[in-house]
């Protein structure tokens, strides 16, 4: 084999893992070839707010942060159940923190400590802050002429300003107070100063701010990147893998890779072939993730001789999604939850009428009783609440009142449906109106009350996080639905990631199907099945495993390369 070009690693990927390695890869001194299919960096890491779900963290201990090691893997054991996986988990919670600390020290990427607790906070182990971390904001302007390089955003107001969920109570409510106002006045002055010279704002948040500030490192260590970059196949020789065959700009170029190809095309999401075939347990035909997450590096390494793991819960990670119908006749898939679904005044309905989850868990938990429940069989799934509600919260695509004056267009394309009363609504979006009155009437007794006896609504400090403390209701998440009109959304899964791909050790080394070792090769990302097995434990568990298991691969990587010679 004649090789075109030569280098220590190849990563082909540029999501939070890939670029992660190769910045591991890199700071020790070794030439790496950073490979990305599409024309900018970052794949679903850039349109995601790229938390990272890590315990015992240096900057959870700085907090004081009341938690441990023993409570994680407790946390763990209980959460993931027949799917826990001993070595890698150890190997998780033992080498978490110090991919972190190493990723920071070597490279422009911070982070800071979020707010959010654990997903079910509630149960043994559990924490309700400290675990999960938040990519510190980054001015996009030190990016200069690179900035374009970076994958867009998926939440952006006035058409690409960035903001944080943190902000949006005062874009909502800009006149609400002095602060909110001055806030909302600044990031829109500097946004307008942004666009007389970039194409977006650049005050960066989440997965931008990650990627922004792993490039400015990436060329700092002069890493060499190469977007428009395909993988074809992989090398092997003498039962090794040895490099790949990259297509780039009409011709394909033989790399060779001394120790490692790093495997981080993102999973399979986009794929609707894979999707049928590797995640048949549940079927969907929409997706958050990036288009170019076509299952590329699964399927090279299947063709290499790799084992497919589908030991897996689920084969994706979820959260409730709308379809929103344009003029244009296209289809706009809309993400929503946080700032609706989990307030006060809303429930979800099944087929039958009936509610069927804790509306104000995790996203993932609401898709995943969605699947439970009959989808994809019967699509009748709603949240129902009242038209004030909308107007004064939002749902789904629509933002509350004055920024959206009236539904009508909303109803015109059948993004919502709207009914005078129950019996209207019921009939608008074909529910039985009785058993959907008989809902209402018990979730209205469970508001008075204060408690939501068949599934513990407001119990836990997740579902908390995501109520109304200021309404002095007994239950923040428990309001009444009475007063007409009514509205319905109706919603279906999407996959933020998926969870089921390439069998792997906890060192994120490649295995065959006998579990013997396919050398040279590893697999990082959602391109490995998930050590969470399809499972959501807490914020950040596909972009925590992913840097970490590329810390891992990179170790691994580095001590058989000496053992080599």
């Amino acid at each position: 084999m004649i090789y075109d070009k030569t280098t220590d690693f190849l990563v082909i990927g540029t999501g939070a893992a890939g670029v992660s390695a190769a910045l591991y890869a890199s700071s020790a001194g070794h030439s790496v070839m950073l490979c990305e299919k599409a024309s900018k960096i970052g794949g679903t890491t850039a349109l995601s707010n790229a938390m990272i779900w890590i315990p015992c963290s240096d900057h959870a201990i700085a907090a004081g942060i009341d938690d441990s090691i023993e409570k994680a893997r407790t946390y763990l054991r209980g959460e993931l159940g027949d799917y826990y996986d001993e070595k890698k988990i150890e190997a998780y919670l033992e080498y978490g923190p110090i991919a972190v600390s190493q990723i920071e020290k070597i490279s422009d990427i911070k982070f800071v400590l979020a707010g959010a607790p654990d997903y079910h906070s509630n149960k043994e182990g559990g924490v309700d802050k400290g675990r999960a971390l938040s990519p510190a904001p980054f001015d996009g302007r030190k990016l200069k002429k690179d900035f374009d390089l970076i994958g867009d955003p998926i939440r952006v107001v006035l058409g690409g300003m960035m903001i944080t969920s943190s902000e949006i109570r005062y874009f909502l409510n800009p006149i609400k107070s002095a602060k909110a106002l001055f806030h909302v006045l600044r990031r829109v002055c500097r946004y307008i100063i942004d666009r007389m010279r970039f194409s977006r704002g650049t005050e960066l948040s989440g997965g931008n701010a990650f990627l922004a500030a792993a490039l400015t490192s990436i060329r700092k260590f002069k890493i060499n990147l190469s977007t428009e970059s395909t993988l074809r196949e992989l090398i092997i020789k003498d039962d090794r893998v040895t490099g790949a065959i990259i297509a780039h700009n009409d011709s394909d170029v033989r790399v060779k890779a001394k120790y490692g190809v790093i495997l981080a095309t993102g999973g399979f999401a986009a794929n609707p072939v894979l999707r049928k075939n590797i995640g048949a347990k549940h079927q969907h035909d929409v997706t958050l993730c990036a288009k170019e997450n076509q299952g590329k590096g699964i399927q090279a390494a299947n063709a290499a001789g790799a084992a497919l793991d589908l030991k897996v819960a689920s084969p994706g990670f979820w959260t409730p999604v709308s379809r929103l119908k344009n003029k244009d006749g296209s289809t706009t898939i809309v993400p929503y939850g946080w700032l609706d679904r989990g307030r006060p005044g809303v429930i979800a309905i099944n087929p039958q009428g009936k509610r069927f989850v804790n509306e104000s868990n995790s996203y993932h938990d609401v898709c995943i009783a969605l699947y439970e429940n009959g989808y994809p069989k019967d699509e009748r799934f709603f949240f129902i609440c009242e038209e004030s509600f909308v107007k004064k919260r939002g749902m789904g695509d629509i933002l509350p009142w004055p920024w959206t004056p009236s539904l009508q267009s909303y109803i015109k394309r059948g993004y919502i449906q709207k009914g005078l009363t129950l019996e209207s609504l019921a009939k608008e979006i074909n529910i039985s109106s009785k058993s959907l009155i008989n809902t209402i009437n018990q979730h209205n007794q469970n508001v008075l009350s204060g408690e939501d006896l068949e599934f513990g609504r407001g119990k836990s400090a997740f579902n908390r996080a995501l109520g109304d403390e200021s309404l002095g209701l007994k239950n923040p998440n428990l309001g009444e639905i009475k007063n007409g009109p009514f509205i319905a959304l109706r919603i279906v899964p999407g996959t933020l990631g998926t969870a089921a791909g390439l069998k792997t050790d906890e060192m994120a080394r490649v295995l065959k199907e006998d579990d013997s070792v396919l050398e040279g090769l590893y697999a990082i990302g959602n391109d490995a099945t998930s050590i969470m097995a399809g499972i959501y434990p807490g914020a950040g568990i596909t972009i925590g495993p992913g840097i970490v298991s590329a810390f891992l691969a990179i170790k691994d990587a580095k001590n058989r390369a000496k053992e080599i010679g």
